[in-house]
């Protein structure tokens, strides 16, 4: 996920507090303990999620740089040195940021609406979402920033012409600055996504290492083990048939190629690593025997990848390989 935290004021709580070393804010907007979305959203802020930074008032308004969150959102009661106007809150909404990005050349906001008005007053139009969790609005003909929006979803429209502003700069400051924005995104868009399908597989597999006779259900200890690789099939990536519940040992020895599964999800030994310790003492004993399955069963063509991509043949299971 992309945030948008809109800070206009330098004094940003101080020490721990002040700027991209966390974003916060009071868990209620006043003493009579009503809630804002705009802070709420602190909440939803997951690790690894990225939040780029709108800066200063007016004229100096930009777009200035991002930052990595480095836990999820959380309420406490800690407090910050400088809470100004929020004394008043006895709790706090705050997640933990690092690695400050700097844009050599910040996005002015004057700018990012004047290049990108009709496409930004159509996506507001568009917006289904209600209550509109949104950074700026479109009042009085003119595009202007939703007073006390502190922190709003970036989707993907956003992002993309908050980058594409940049290409009124020169192709160099374009590239380092895309490349690395871009870079990071993938890397956050993957890692989520990976983790809500090593999530669905687990649930699949009711948290139990399919592998024969392994008795490991402890989701600690556990892995959504890919049968076709994440970079290898883009179609197949989120789907739970493309995957195994497996403990830590057994999915390694599944990514190495220690086993695969022939098309009746039963085990074929790959006589390659016979030498292994592992291979001799976890993976041997369950030649031929059939994976414990799931509600959806495993993809018998991503199998196919697998066992070919690991030199594995089905007649392997009748040959003396071990």
């Amino acid at each position: 996920m992309i945030w948008l935290e809109m800070s206009r004021e330098e004094k940003h709580g101080g020490g721990e507090w002040s700027f991209a070393k966390c974003i916060w804010a009071p868990s209620h907007k006043n003493k009579a303990n009503s809630k804002w979305l705009f802070w709420e959203n602190i909440l939803n802020v997951r690790k690894n999620d990225i939040v780029i930074h709108l800066r200063g008032k007016g004229e100096e308004s930009a777009f200035i740089g991002f930052s990595s969150a480095i836990s999820d959102g959380y309420e406490t009661k800690r407090r910050p040195p400088q809470a100004g106007i929020w004394e008043y809150a006895e709790s706090f909404y705050r997640a933990d940021l690092s690695d400050f990005t700097k844009f050599e050349f910040p996005i002015k906001l004057k700018d990012f609406f004047f290049n990108h008005q009709k496409d930004l007053i159509n996506y507001l139009k568009n917006k289904k979402e209600r209550p509109l969790n949104c950074f700026f609005v479109y009042q009085a003909g003119r595009l202007q920033c939703l007073n006390g929006a502190y922190l709003s979803k970036i989707d993907s429209v956003l992002f993309s012409l908050i980058i594409e502003s940049k290409i009124q700069q020169k192709d160099k400051e374009v590239s380092i600055e895309n490349v690395l924005v871009n870079e990071k995104l993938c890397e956050v868009s993957q890692r989520r996504g990976q983790e809500k399908f090593s999530l669905n597989v687990k649930e699949n597999y009711n948290c139990q290492c399919c592998f024969p006779g392994c008795s490991v259900n402890d989701r600690n200890f556990l892995v959504g083990s890919h049968i076709e690789r994440w970079a290898d099939n883009i179609e197949k990536r989120g789907n739970i048939s493309n995957g195994l519940c497996l403990c830590y040992v057994h999915d390694r020895a599944f990514e190495l190629g220690y086993f695969s599964l022939d098309d009746e999800y039963k085990v074929i030994l790959n006589k390659d690593y016979s030498s292994s310790i592992v291979y001799e003492e976890s993976i041997k004993s369950a030649q031929g025997g059939k994976i414990i399955l799931g509600g959806i069963l495993p993809d018998k063509d991503a199998l196919k990848v697998h066992r070919v991509r690991n030199g594995i043949k089905i007649c392997n299971i009748n040959k003396a390989n071990i």
